[in-house]
């Protein structure tokens, strides 16, 4: 799998730990029902620490095409025939927007949502805090919910976790009773 540096400005350096995946894309379909599958949006997602549906949405929005992000079989589809060149171009202008720190270039940021329904990106490296635009159609309509909008790998990851924590503590505490009952 070839790996791309994350943000245009960093597209040459050779040094650059933060890395994505070449996107992928494949046309699908005949006549009027054409739509564009971007193979590994997935692991795009993921590499960029946003959620898949974010993603998908934000071409639909660009092109004005309707878009459908499916989570259990991680599928994403854009109506038309598009050009990879084009999608990775949009890709570009979505890290600008939503990931990339605005003080650093970096892209170590997580999105924060106020009490006052604004919506900032807080960089893990810098420390600073920089506000999105409003207006934009992807902030005013979120693809899911604040608390839904992790996808499922994320959420099978936490429960994996949730419940190795419970098996330790469970285990730690039988260990306890029977050093206790001894």
């Amino acid at each position: 799998m070839a790996l791309q540096n994350i943000g245009a400005g960093n597209k040459d350096d050779v040094f650059n730990r933060y890395k994505m995946p070449r996107m992928i894309t494949k046309i699908e379909g005949p006549g009027n029902g054409i739509k564009t599958n971007v193979v590994n949006m997935v692991d795009i997602a993921k590499a960029l620490g946003r959620p898949s549906a974010y993603t998908t949405k934000y071409f639909g929005c660009e092109l004005g095409a309707q878009f459908k992000y499916n989570v259990k079989t991680a599928t994403s589809h854009v109506n038309g025939a598009r050009d990879t060149a084009k999608l990775a171009g949009l890709l570009e202008n979505f890290v600008k927007k939503y990931v990339q720190c605005y003080g650093r270039c970096n892209p170590e940021t997580e999105i924060i949502m106020t009490k006052t329904q604004m919506v900032s990106l807080k960089c893990a490296a810098c420390g600073h805090l920089s506000d999105v635009d409003m207006r934009d159609k992807l902030i005013k309509n979120p693809p899911e919910k604040k608390g839904e909008a992790l996808d499922e790998e994320q959420k099978k990851l936490k429960k994996e976790g949730e419940k190795q924590k419970e098996s330790t503590k469970d285990g730690s505490s039988k260990a306890v009773r029977k050093r206790i009952q001894e």
